[in-house]
């Protein structure tokens, strides 16, 4: 994960400093730890070195993810929270998801750990209970209000990878646009 951060942050310096001034400092093994009792799941290593190197972002800046915010410890909690308390209302007893073969079909499970947010209530989220054809540590996208699940990647350096080499691919600037970016070449 480090070798990605330093591309990431490589990219950034030239592209973005602003985005690049905005991320956090490495969370502590004490806040990693902590997520992890509230949520009740240990971490998959990619993450946790992720989470120490940059605890997501402060907020201050473009996001990082075309449009969207790369979580810190404390945000993931704060989000997943929020599903949880849902989910435990039986909110989404009645709701049918159309997910993808390795996905459980649900709409929201507690083994779904937000890792971004759009500011509407989607999430790209780490996935630990994946369905039998599925992989623990899959990154799967969430819709607050669509049926859609996906898996975008087989583990979060997968996922972290893939968004690095696009943007290095691209050399591309962000532009804000009505509360998100997009690329411009």
């Amino acid at each position: 994960m480090k070798v990605l951060w330093d591309r990431m942050e490589q990219w950034l310096q030239k592209q973005a400093p602003d985005v690049l001034a905005d991320l956090l400092p490495g969370a502590s093994e004490l806040e990693i730890a902590e997520l992890e009792a509230a949520i009740g799941f240990t971490l998959p290593a990619d993450l946790r070195e992720s989470l120490h190197i940059h605890n997501g972002q402060s907020g201050d800046a473009q996001w990082l993810i075309a449009g969207w915010e790369l979580l810190s410890a404390e945000r993931i909690l704060e989000e997943w929270r929020i599903w949880k308390d849902l989910y435990d209302k039986s909110i989404f007893a009645d709701f049918d998801a159309d997910v993808q073969t390795g996905i459980v079909s649900t709409w929201w499970q507690p083994a779904w750990i937000p890792l971004t947010y759009d500011g509407a209530g989607n999430h790209h989220c780490l996935d630990l209970f994946p369905a039998d054809s599925g992989t623990s540590g899959q990154i799967i996208s969430m819709w607050h209000d669509g049926a859609e699940r996906r898996i975008l990647a087989g583990s979060y350096r997968q996922w972290f990878e893939y968004l690095v080499q696009t943007y290095e691919a691209n050399d591309a600037e962000f532009v804000f646009e009505s509360g998100d970016f997009d690329f411009e070449q």
